[in-house]
């Protein structure tokens, strides 16, 4: 009687113990949001006769390496502003909103004839509307306002862009998570355009990576979702 009690209750357990591990079974859309390790979240250009102003905001790995996996996220905010003509004298902003401002100095990039500046809190400021730029050559200061456009406004978002993509690749994603040993990829989000034309157009950049050598990408037109490029590495 105790032998058939000790296997009842034995199989009540492993019963239970299956019903807790197939109810905590994770969804393919948790899956991959737990997977973005870059992402960017936030998109402002504007630009006048004197200089090109983008300001973005992206969420990624403090360690950005390409191995599938996702490690410690960080979010950083950049002001980047380059000039048409290269300007003498030190060189600081102000970015405004209609209620506040955060104004700071901007440092020469060590590539190319961009000055860059860190926004250590975005949400401060509200939402962006203008940048001044100023330049101070001796005892003459010349400012430069300049408009700012969110790029990102009335287009779809990083989620339905990974969403977008996902789709795409179904068949093949579907059969990694399910795999014996399990998805092994980072998803990279970027909204991009062509860096020598700063007045192209913009698209959602899908990476699916699982090294540097084996990735699914997709550009993403972000008003219609279209894919209007792909590509499979190897």
């Amino acid at each position: 009687m105790t032998k058939k009690i000790f296997i009842i209750v034995c199989a009540v357990i492993c019963c239970l113990l299956l019903f807790v591990a197939c109810s905590e079974k994770k969804t393919t859309d948790e899956i991959l949001t737990e997977s973005v390790s870059s992402r960017q979240t936030a998109c402002y250009t504007g630009a006048d006769d004197n200089f090109e102003i983008t300001l973005s905001t992206l969420s990624q790995e403090e360690a950005f390496i390409a191995d599938g996996k996702v490690g410690n996220m960080v979010t950083r905010t950049t002001l980047v502003v380059k000039p048409k003509t290269m300007p003498e004298g030190e060189i600081s902003y102000s970015l405004q909103s209609d209620s506040d401002k955060i104004d700071g100095v901007l440092s020469k990039n060590v590539l190319g004839s961009a000055f860059i500046a860190d926004i250590s809190d975005l949400s401060a400021v509200g939402t962006p509307s203008t940048v001044v730029v100023k330049v101070v050559s001796g005892e003459e200061t010349e400012e430069y306002t300049i408009e700012l456009t969110d790029r990102m406004a009335d287009v779809i978002d990083s989620a339905e862009a990974v969403k977008t993509a996902y789709e795409y690749y179904k068949q093949q994603i579907d059969a990694e998570i399910a795999a014996e040993d399990g998805w092994q990829r980072e998803i990279f989000v970027r909204f991009v355009n062509d860096r020598k034309d700063s007045e192209s157009k913009y698209y959602w950049y899908v990476s699916f990576v699982r090294d540097r050598n084996d990735d699914m990408s997709v550009l993403i037109d972000p008003a219609t979702k279209e894919i209007v490029n792909s590509r499979v590495r190897p």
